[in-house]
């Protein structure tokens, strides 16, 4: 009797936190010159970009086209349930910021890695509820989207992100072994020769890491005085809970090994929840958030 009584008195509080408040993704900046650490963390001085309150922005990728800046992110209806792919053109002098819906499907999208190849810009959307790691071109930049090919079939893939490194490309992403798991733990490498081929060699080592800590990607991995380092989550507390940057200390087609160099929990912010993508270009860098904020 006191176990139901408790389900019963837990389901009104979430019914009435449900009421009051919804759970946000929003985005957060901050242009700087000089950093000192590997990577821009003084989170207290970024600005805020807050999406309407009928949606969130999460999981941004920057691009610089033309003296411009473009913000590619996942966009979700809370109406709809269904992410998709919008970008932002960027003006750091207006407060309203404004998307543009740019590739949807029946399935969900989010994390737009996206990146050039030889003059023209392709995007790796994370389809995970379709099983698939697939391959966007743009025909007309920054709007106009068209699916090019499937990488990967018949795989529990997300947050792909890619880097060339030594002559090969590298493909980082979470895999789960079924997809009902939901465990964030397992990071498995892929490389080949060609970005956009679809014979990707499975690394020696899969999964190259096992640890919910910090297995599932979170954004470009980028070079600082000639070492890579690999944004990831910390999924331990909840998904997507906190940042975290490691440096690839090993890569090859036998052995991987980063060591974990900053830790970044949400905790520079009242009413922060989570973070969970981080990315830079030259001088800014750009972060999502998750928020508690109230529905009126």
């Amino acid at each position: 009797m006191l176990s139901a009584f408790k389900s019963i008195l837990t389901n009104v509080k979430k019914n009435i936190y449900e009421l009051v408040f919804i759970e946000q993704w929003q985005l957060r900046y901050r242009f700087v010159d000089n950093v000192s650490n590997v990577i821009d963390t003084d989170f207290k001085s970024y600005h805020k970009i807050i999406p309407p309150r009928d949606r969130f922005w999460a999981d941004p990728f920057v691009v610089a086209k033309e003296d411009k800046l473009y913000f590619f992110i996942e966009e979700l209806e809370y109406r709809d349930g269904k992410g998709y792919i919008a970008v932002i053109e960027f003006d750091q002098n207006s407060q309203k910021q404004v998307s543009h819906k740019i590739i949807e499907q029946s399935y969900h999208l989010s994390y737009p890695f996206i990146f050039e190849c030889a003059g023209s810009y392709y995007m790796i959307p994370e389809s995970t509820s379709n099983r698939t790691i697939e391959l966007y071109w743009c025909e007309d930049f920054p709007f106009k989207w068209s699916y090019q090919s499937t990488l990967m079939h018949n795989v529990n893939a997300a947050d792909t992100t890619i880097i060339y490194h030594n002559a090969k490309y590298w493909m980082f992403t979470l895999i789960e072994s079924q997809e009902s798991e939901k465990r964030n733990a397992d990071l498995h490498i892929f490389y080949c020769d060609d970005i956009l081929s679809d014979k990707w060699m499975a690394h020696a080592a899969n999964p190259v890491l096992v640890d919910v800590g910090s297995a599932r990607p979170a954004g470009n991995i980028f070079e600082r005085d000639g070492v890579l380092y690999r944004p990831s989550q910390d999924c331990s507390k909840r998904y997507g809970w906190a940042l975290v940057i490691n440096k690839i200390v090993t890569l090859n087609e036998e052995e991987y090994v980063e060591e974990l160099i900053q830790h970044l929990p949400p905790n520079w912010e009242r009413g922060l929840l989570a973070t969970h993508t981080i990315n830079t270009m030259k001088e800014l860098t750009v972060i999502d958030v998750l928020v508690k904020r109230r529905r009126f």
